[in-house]
């Protein structure tokens, strides 16, 4: 154990205040704020429609996406989202329950990792909140994609990985069954990567404490549990649909992995360096005194592993032909771990140290605050949200306030702890508003649909939608009830589409449009959904005029259109 944890005081009220805050903060950050922003496309709309389909279908062993096999994700997930429907209906705050309950279980991981380094309640529950407050986890935590369950698996197998490595007999066995397990389900969520984190991070670590005895041994019983745990949905998916694994494994994995530019998300070697900087928001401010205080302590076993940990991963993924920064979520957890204790040792020998965060901080909320009755209300002269709801801009500017005020407060405080716990409170409190700030009326409107699109609910319900690949996501969110089928390049689908006989005849291609729009009557319209309204409307009214139909009604607003023929429909 370090002398920096271990020789301050010890409280029962600060363990509780510590533990209570840490509530608070997955409460407040977490939970309350996830029904108050739109859906983000393509993304959430993807992850909403694909378990919402499996309820509707009964199809829980292969993914479909509209009806068409998509393949790019095991089950897991999904099915996570679909319990949540069926729990709480399908809407946006059901839709980001798993990644906001597996970040909180992610933080309880970091928690309990800190607790049997140090034996102490005060610095796991700070560690936790440092974790939850950065603004990768933050973002990622309430938004409805994969990583955020799968960073939190990975977490759970290596953590207790070295809880067994800790442990002796029994206990030690029922650790090992448990990373295994979760090893397993990380597996379910997004496929071999579940396996390849903890490896890359424990065979280094295992071998830079030259535990070769271990190296050999532990890994067998997690391995066998994993498999046991993928097996059942494994043999599933392959009965049902035999050309599943090889395109996960080759097509998913090796070609985006030695792609090149040829692979998805092709990125500079670089990339995740600034992502994993600006990911730790606001806690990269204070890395010059994480590295000043983690030079204060003395090496040991945790502090290897919580190295290899944050960096092996980015050094992978850095090698990696396709990068997107949500990669390297599971970097995150050892990452605050070490921030928390760095800030420790360097406060705990550099009491009342400023940091001068408030002169930002409490300025900037202050100007914020006054513009506010000058921003514009209308949102076809630039308002910031469309409703003119410009009350936001000073409930964030009051928060930034506050962010600044815990800030300078914190400064003045003599223990260590209580700085670094008061300094959670700005960013948690201004993460937990920002969904709710978020300036839509500047946002493209292909990038937040829905709320566009349910004013065509009623139409649509009976008509046969073309949407393009852009916005078809937003369209199988806003139109259940609605016939939909994939207009011109099918983007993502392309595999299915191209790979499945009954997928090429729902995929509409731009030469077989006018066919389709023959089929138009007041009694079944046909609606297309683009995302490129001034080109895409006169092209239409050209193919209208020389087909010899009536031109079509349009609906359409700044990056998105609706074209409906005929055009009495929607009178």
């Amino acid at each position: 154990m370090m002398s920096c944890m271990t020789d301050l005081p010890r409280s029962r009220r600060l363990d509780r205040i510590a533990l209570l805050m840490a509530a608070a903060v997955f409460i407040g950050v977490f939970l309350v704020p996830l029904g108050l922003r739109p859906l983000v496309m393509p993304d959430e709309g993807r992850y909403g429609v694909i378990p919402a389909e499996m309820i509707e279908t009964g199809e829980w062993i292969v993914p479909h996406l509209l009806g068409v096999r998509y393949f790019e994700k095991p089950v897991l997930g999904y099915w996570m989202t679909a319990a949540a429907f069926l729990g709480f209906g399908e809407n946006a705050f059901a839709l980001r329950l798993p990644s906001a309950l597996t970040t909180g279980f992610a933080a309880g991981l970091v928690l309990l990792f800190v607790r049997r380094w140090t034996s102490r309640w005060d610095v796991a529950a700070i560690a936790a909140m440092v974790f939850m407050t950065s603004l990768e986890v933050a973002i990622l935590g309430t938004t409805a994609v994969l990583d955020g369950p799968f960073a939190a698996l990975v977490t759970g197998s290596i953590t207790f990985f070295f809880l067994a490595w800790r442990a002796t007999g029994p206990v030690r066995f029922g650790w090992l069954v448990a990373s295994g397990a979760a090893c397993g389900l990380a597996f379910l969520t997004k496929g071999f990567l579940a396996i390849a984190i903890p490896g890359i991070v424990l065979a280094p670590w295992l071998a830079w404490e030259r535990d070769w005895k271990g190296l050999l041994t532990l890994p067998w019983v997690p391995g066998i549990v994993a498999i046991a745990t993928v097996l059942p949905w494994g043999i599933a998916v392959h009965l049902a649909a035999p050309e599943y694994w090889h395109y996960f494994f080759w097509i998913e994995h090796i070609n985006r992995f030695t792609g090149g530019a040829r692979a998805q998300h092709p990125e500079p070697w670089w990339y995740f360096i600034p992502i994993l900087i600006l990911g730790l928001f606001p806690w990269c401010l204070t890395l010059p005194f994480v590295f000043g205080g983690l030079r204060r302590i003395g090496g040991s076993p945790e502090t290897r592993l919580l190295l290899c940990w944050t960096l092996i991963p980015v050094v992978f993924f850095s090698i990696s032909s396709g990068k997107l920064a949500t990669y390297i979520l599971p970097a995150f957890a050892p990452a605050a771990i070490l921030i928390t204790t760095g800030l420790l040792a360097f406060f705990r020998n550099a009491v009342g140290k400023r940091t001068r965060g408030e002169w930002l901080l409490i300025p900037l909320g202050a100007v914020l605050l006054l513009i506010t009755p000058f921003m514009p209300l209308d949102p076809s002269i630039g308002s910031a949200w469309e409703d003119g709801g410009e009350w936001r801009l000073a409930i964030l500017a009051t928060a930034l306030l506050a962010w600044g005020i815990f800030d300078r407060i914190s400064q003045s405080t003599l223990d260590p702890r209580e700085r670094i716990l008061l300094g959670c409170l700005g960013p948690a409190l201004v993460f937990s508003v920002a969904p709710a700030c978020l300036p839509t009326g500047w946002m493209k409107i292909s990038k937040a649909p829905v709320a566009w699109l349910d004013r065509m609910e009623p139409l649509t319900t009976g008509s046969l939608v073309l949407a393009e690949a852009p916005t078809i996501h937003g369209a199988g969110w806003a139109w259940p009830d609605a016939e939909i089928r994939l207009l011109g390049s099918p983007g993502e689908l392309t595999w299915g589409v191209e790979n499945f006989r009954e997928h090429a005849e729902w995929h509409v291609e731009d030469s077989e449009l006018t066919d389709v729009l023959r089929t138009a009557t007041l009694d079944r319209p046909v609606v297309l959904l683009a995302d490129d309204p001034e080109t895409r409307s006169a092209s239409l009214e050209a193919i209208s005029d020389a087909a010899g139909l009536g031109r079509p009604a349009f609906r359409l607003d700044r990056d998105i259109l609706i074209a409906v023929w005929p055009a009495a429909a929607v009178d």
